[in-house]
């Protein structure tokens, strides 16, 4: 069976771009197909698939802190 591919040429800055404009379930469907593509080779402990599991349980509830809140968090906290 022929297998159906298409290739297209597109700038990683275009990439981002695209991805950017997703909604954020779109956004961590494609967080989670990067990361089975870059780990598929490491073998993970019962306790590191715990840890992640925890922290995607968190995520999808919302209990998580932007990198812009953390910075303003900082900055008034040197204030």
């Amino acid at each position: 069976m022929a297998e159906n591919t298409v290739k297209i040429d597109i700038s990683f800055q275009s990439l981002l771009e695209a991805i950017s404009s997703l909604e954020i379930a779109k956004r961590y469907k494609i967080g989670e197909f990067l990361e089975a593509e870059l780990f598929a080779n490491e073998e993970d402990s019962p306790e590191d698939i715990a840890e992640i599991e925890a922290a995607r349980a968190d995520y999808k509830a919302g209990d998580y802190t932007t990198f812009d809140r953390y910075m303003t968090g900082r900055a008034n906290k040197s204030a």
